[in-house]
């Protein structure tokens, strides 16, 4: 009797790796809208910026609750919370509002949704040469 040898986890592991870097990339999207909408709200009185920051769900931690088995879980966003960021002192009109701080923190954002797209790129790109013929 012959065995055979399962290839199986290497595959996975390809789409699971893309599957993150596509959740990475919808977060670093979220986050940009987040950060340009302080920089918005630069002139606006008594506004406190936001900022959207990734949490580790504890270990065993249990899904959402339902009350109705045609319920579905979030997608894409799973980890996250929208809190306020940390400010300096608030200027007379109460904003606290930072634009270098800000403008920082979109750069960041950037470099990182940018090198989980070019990830994307390349595993999508071993995918498609494994399912061809190899060319």
């Amino acid at each position: 009797m012959a065995r055979f040898l399962l290839l199986q986890p290497p595959v996975k592991t390809l789409f699971d790796t893309v599957d993150r870097l596509g959740a990475a990339m919808t977060f670093h999207r979220e986050r940009h809208s987040v950060l340009a909408g302080n920089v918005a709200n630069v002139d606006t009185p008594g506004y406190r910026p936001l900022d959207l920051e990734r949490t580790e769900a504890p270990e065993g931690a249990a899904a959402l609750a339902t009350t109705d088995a045609r319920h579905m879980q979030p997608g894409g966003l799973e980890g996250t919370t929208l809190e306020f960021a940390d400010a300096d002192a608030a200027g007379a009109d109460g904003n606290s509002v930072s634009v270098e701080r800000e403008l920082a923190k979109i750069d960041a954002n950037r470099v990182r949704y940018q090198a989980a797209a070019e990830l994307t790129t390349r595993r999508m790109a071993l995918i498609r040469y494994g399912a061809g013929d190899g060319s």
